[in-house]
């Protein structure tokens, strides 16, 4: 993520420092309570669809959903996350990948799809 994208994602969902992580490796990311945030401003709504379950992975698909003018809820969005032995250290899998499917289903619903929610990186 650029400094202008930072800048106007900051402006855009009133984000604080707390809300952004700056990653050693050079990239910013959004962190858990950035997506929260931009999901209650936004008011977007997200279904969970466990995909796959085991001890050594956890597939989850997360949809978005934001009202129309006429109170209609329309599917945005679809996206996965997942956690598994080669990507997730954690003994938690099902949470993680959640983590991960939702910070994804809000940042490619509000258009940002080049940028990473701080969850795609945790727990590895």
């Amino acid at each position: 993520m650029n400094r202008n994208e930072l800048t106007k994602i900051y402006k855009d969902y009133s984000l604080s420092e707390k809300d952004i992580y700056k990653d050693k490796r050079g990239f910013v990311i959004i962190t858990r309570s950035g997506v929260e945030s931009i999901q209650l401003q936004k008011n977007i709504q997200v279904e969970f669809e466990v995909i796959c379950c085991s001890l050594e992975n956890v597939v989850i698909k997360a949809s978005s959903y934001l009202q129309d003018q006429d109170g209609e809820w329309l599917k945005q969005m679809e996206t996965f996350g997942s956690a598994s032995t080669e990507n997730c250290r954690q003994n938690f899998k099902v949470e993680i990948a959640e983590k991960r499917a939702l910070a994804r289903v809000i940042i490619k619903t509000i258009g940002l799809f080049n940028t990473y929610g701080k969850d795609e990186l945790d727990h590895q």
